[in-house]
């Protein structure tokens, strides 16, 4: 068992402090992520940068009605947890020295909370118009990309992604389909991305936004635009065709 977690727990830096990735798992096969970020020199701040949350309202879920019996169980969960709720993302203040039990009890509890996904059944289905212009494209390319592809990275093994289209180079596309928090679910996937890359650094990252129901800020735009190869609106898909071009698809 110590030989597994030495090999199963990875860390690595982030722009506001460390990134600790732990052997659990997302019901979506995610594995667990736990960031940490210094609030004053006696207290840590552990958060999950909107994952969980993010996954429930990918979902259909209206994490904010108060007659839904599956959002009062996720109340419930983070009031036995402890765990803070600020716009989507669950966070909590421990004090320094940081024990393992702290971090390995928060990441149980986004756990936890995130199984009540099979406990929700949403009632109209979001049509992503994101999605039908990628598809668009790849069919009047003639490409059939691999859809829902595992990739591995350096420190996450297991990096979902929407699309992969694989040529004399690999173009991942991931279709954005959160509405809110925008900029936490950017800086998510600027990491992921540069993790990708520390593995396969011919691969090509591109990721397509709805600007007309999506709630984005300069922060989220910005981060998009720095960190993909490709980083455009559903309605504007020159970008995306020049990096298929540009892997030989």
């Amino acid at each position: 068992m110590e030989s597994f977690w030495r090999e199963q727990v990875e860390a690595a830096p982030t722009r506001d402090g460390l990134a600790l990735t732990l052997p659990l798992m997302y019901p979506d096969g995610w594995q667990v992520t736990v960031f940490l970020t210094a609030l004053t020199p006696g207290w840590v701040q552990l958060s999950d940068h909107g994952k969980t949350l993010g996954m429930l309202i990918g979902a259909g879920m209206n994490i904010e009605s108060k007659q839904s019996n599956t959002v009062a169980l996720l109340n419930e969960r983070a009031r036995t947890f402890e765990l803070e709720n600020d716009g989507a993302v669950l966070s909590k203040n421990v004090r320094l020295p940081l024990q393992g039990v702290d971090v390995q009890l928060f990441a149980e509890a986004l756990v936890s909370i995130a199984h009540l996904i099979y406990r929700h059944e949403p009632v109209t289905v979001h049509v992503n118009p994101s999605e039908k212009a990628v598809a668009q494209v790849f069919a009047s390319r003639n490409i059939t990309p691999r859809r829902n592809v595992e990739l591995e990275g350096v420190l996450e093994h297991r990096i979902r992604v929407d699309y992969l289209v694989e040529a004399s180079k690999s173009l991942a596309v991931q279709v954005v389909s959160r509405r809110e928090n925008l900029r936490d679910y950017m800086e998510q996937w600027a990491f992921r991305w540069s993790d990708l890359r520390k593995r396969n650094g011919r691969m090509l990252a591109a990721m397509v936004y709805d600007p007309e129901n999506q709630s984005w800020d300069e922060t989220a735009l910005r981060i998009g635009n720095d960190v993909c190869d490709c980083f455009c609106r559903y309605d504007e898909m020159e970008s995306l065709n020049a990096a298929l071009t540009q892997v030989g698809a």
